[in-house]
């Protein structure tokens, strides 16, 4: 029977730790993105009940908001 090594144990939790990171990471990045999308979408209605149709369509069809 083999003892596992400091540097392997170590080496094997690093690896579960890491994946954990990306994963949460990965799920606040999407939470952040679905409220902008809502966000948006609310919006769009407002300005859709505003009688600003053409703005409202752009608002919606518009990927990248960055260059504002």
């Amino acid at each position: 029977m083999t003892s596992i090594t400091h540097t392997s144990f170590y080496n094997i939790t690093c690896k579960v730790c890491v994946f954990v990171r990306d994963v949460v990471k990965s799920f606040f990045v999407k939470v952040i993105e679905m409220g902008e999308v809502a966000g948006r979408a609310r919006a769009a209605r407002e300005l859709a009940n505003m009688g600003r149709l053409e703005e409202a369509k752009q608002l919606m069809l518009r990927k990248d908001l960055k260059d504002e």
